[in-house]
């Protein structure tokens, strides 16, 4: 079986990382190639990837695609059983393409509905969805959806749990800097926290932005001025930049805090699970699907800071309730193996059919 995953971004985030995770797992059992540019490209050629490069800008007008039929891809892409687009641009490139496709739904922002939804319909053979919020959004036929979770590479394994001090708390936010990401609600709740907590919190953010988005660039001037200005004796917060491996931020904080707005999925909060790290998140979107016990986390009320700093307070005077193992049992629902597993059998059942 000969496989093409396709994706038009440049830059590392949760999906491209995972993107990445995929390709290297189903490479075990299949012929992969990942057609990709960029800080991407990099990455799989140092992790011994097939790579064919591969860039494409927007190519949605509205709910209108821009087809264009680019000879020479659109017979590389025949060569193929199967080409997998991981990101929406894809797909106006594959309308020519005689193998069969799939496309990964990551969230509404693609929209798969309405006239949008119909042309997806029509192009690909089936829809791969991330969550069940995911799944609930994309309307298509239930015939044509499947659903598959992300998984992570970070090696589940049995672990003690860390001293833990509530008067000196490490917290880790990991994720690219956007507003959807919500990086301005966990300042705004640890200064909360900080007026009534004897803690003295240390907040590392790791990630950065996307600087060919203007209002990326301008989300993250606001959160330097927000940190400034919120810096004071409980509360010291840390910009450590982009991290193409956070496991060691992970398994050196007491907390993960994940404070979107919105999640489709929640890449960061299965590889806190990996590294038995209680985690605190939004009730909203993927997540829902990964937190399903106060023994690994607390969901707080989306968009709501101040809920988001009682939920902290919470889970930093209770932070013995949290339970290691059954972490370590959640992630191992969550692997990249086993999504891996669930692709070949979603691909052999088209090649079948």
């Amino acid at each position: 079986m000969r496989v093409a995953l396709m994706t038009e971004y440049s830059m590392i985030g949760g999906g491209e990382s995972n993107l990445l995770s995929l390709a290297k797992e189903l490479a075990k059992s299949v012929d992969v190639t990942l057609f990709c540019h960029g800080i991407v490209k990099e990455k799989a050629l140092e992790e011994g990837l097939d790579v064919e490069d591969f860039m494409t800008q927007k190519r949605w007008f509205g709910s209108i695609p821009l087809i264009g039929y680019e000879r020479a891809l659109t017979e590389k892409l025949n060569g193929f059983d199967i080409v997998h687009a991981y990101s929406i641009n894809v797909l106006p490139l594959l309308f020519f393409v005689k193998s069969k496709k799939v496309w990964t739904n990551h969230g509404y922002w693609e929209r798969p509905f309405g006239v949008r939804g119909f042309v997806i319909d029509k192009t690909v053979d089936k829809v791969v969805c991330v969550s069940t919020d995911v799944c609930a959004g994309a309307k298509f036929d239930e015939s044509k959806k499947r659903k598959i979770f992300l998984g992570t590479d970070f090696e589940v394994a049995e672990s003690k749990r860390s001293d833990f001090d509530k008067k000196s708390v490490d917290i880790v936010c990991i994720g690219r800097f956007q507003h959807i990401k919500g990086q301005d609600l966990l300042i705004d709740a640890l200064m909360e926290l900080s007026k009534s907590s004897e803690s003295r919190v240390t907040l590392r953010f790791v990630g950065d932005v996307n600087r060919s988005t203007p209002e990326d660039r301008e989300f993250k001037n606001i959160l330097l001025k927000k940190a400034k200005e919120a810096l004071c004796e409980k509360l010291d917060i840390r910009f450590e930049g982009f991290r193409s491996d956070v496991r060691g931020y992970i398994e050196r904080s007491d907390l993960v805090v994940i404070p979107s707005r919105y999640e489709s999925f929640g890449m960061v909060a299965i590889e806190a699970l990996a590294c038995a790290k209680p985690i605190v998140a939004p009730d909203i979107g993927g997540i829902r699907d990964i937190v399903d016990s106060e023994k690994v986390g607390l969901l707080f009320e989306p968009r709501n800071s101040r809920d988001l700093a009682k939920k902290i307070e919470k889970a930093i005077e209770n932070y013995g309730f949290f339970s290691p193992s059954a972490s370590l049992k959640r992630a191992k629902e969550f692997t990249v193996g086993r999504q891996a597993e669930e692709h070949i059998r979603l691909y052999g059942s088209l090649l079948d059919g």
